[in-house]
C-alpha cells in the first residue's frame, strides 16, 4: 500500500473491528491496529510505537494510550516523517497515574523480534487490565508530520 492509502486502510481495519475513531475501545483497537501493521507500505522505513502516560499535549492533562505507525518517506529532500495515530484518552486516576509512562518502538530492524511477536508481547503487558477498568473520555485517529 502507498503511504497515502494508510489512513483509509487503518479506518477500514477499525471499522471491521466495530470501532469508531471517536469511541475507541483499547483492546479491539489494538488488535485492529495489529492487523493494519501487517499491511506492507511503500516507505523508506516503517515503525510501530506503543506508548502511554499522563500528557497534556492538546488540552487538559490526560492519561493517553497511543498506537502509532511512523513512515519515513523520501518525498523530496529532506525526507519526511508521517505518523498515523490511534489515541485513547482517560481522566487521570490514581491507578492510571501509578502506571507511569512507557514507550516501545519496533522497526523490524535486524535483531528485533518479528512483528507478530512484538504485537503479542505488547498485548500481554500488565497495564491492559488497569486501562480496561477505565472508561475513555475521548479518542481519535489522525495523521501528522511530527517534524
Amino acid at each position: 500500500m502507498r503511504v497515502e492509502d494508510a489512513q483509509p486502510q487503518l479506518l477500514t481495519c477499525l471499522q471491521e473491528a466495530g470501532q469508531e475513531p471517536s469511541r475507541l475501545d483499547p483492546q479491539p483497537t489494538w488488535r485492529a491496529f495489529g492487523r493494519f501493521m501487517r499491511h506492507p507500505v511503500e516507505a523508506e522505513e516503517d515503525a510501530l510505537l506503543y506508548e502511554y502516560g499522563i500528557f497534556s499535549f492538546r488540552g487538559p492533562r490526560r492519561f493517553t494510550l497511543s498506537f502509532c505507525r511512523q513512515f519515513d518517506v523520501d518525498e523530496d529532500n529532506p525526507p519526511a516523517l508521517i505518523q498515523l495515530r490511534c489515541e485513547i484518552e482517560y481522566e487521570p486516576t490514581p491507578a492510571l497515574e501509578a502506571l507511569g509512562s512507557h514507550n516501545q518502538w519496533w522497526s523490524g530492524a535486524e535483531g528485533e523480534p518479528s512483528l507478530a511477536v512484538m504485537l503479542d508481547k505488547i498485548e500481554c503487558r500488565s497495564e491492559w487490565k488497569v486501562i480496561g477498568a477505565h472508561r475513555p473520555v475521548c479518542s481519535s485517529v489522525y495523521q501528522e508530520r511530527p517534524c
